[in-house]
């Protein structure tokens, strides 16, 4: 199966979140900042959506790969969503980002070794 422009989106929003994160971090009493900032994460976590639902098309996960990807993608909205709540815990939530984007993004690399795989087994 064939996820790169998932994987290339999917880092975008990695860079993207990890760059909103510092400023959030450094610039906490700006909180009006933070809603414009976390509208554009949440634009670009639609696109990683969008883009594997395409790429699902064609490669036909099976449903346990295709729930993998919306519960990862669910948590990384979630810990995108709290960045603008007053009061949020900044570097909890970039942990719970960080442990649903990081494995989705190995998760995506190893669908398209698939075939790779199968070939040597």
């Amino acid at each position: 199966m064939r996820t790169l422009s998932t994987q290339v989106k999917l880092r975008r929003l990695v860079r993207s979140t990890s760059d909103a994160f510092s400023r959030v971090r450094w610039q906490p009493s700006d909180r009006s900042v933070a809603g414009s900032i976390v509208d554009r994460l949440l634009e670009l976590a639609a696109e990683v959506r969008e883009s594997w639902a395409q790429e699902a098309i064609a490669g036909r996960p099976g449903e346990a790969l295709s729930a993998f990807v919306a519960e990862s993608m669910r948590m990384v909205e979630l810990a995108i969503s709290g960045i603008a709540q007053e009061g949020s815990d900044l570097e909890l939530l970039r942990q719970d980002f960080d442990r649903a984007a990081l494995p989705l993004e190995v998760f995506l690399r190893g669908l398209d070794a698939e075939p790779a795989l199968q070939r040597s087994a």
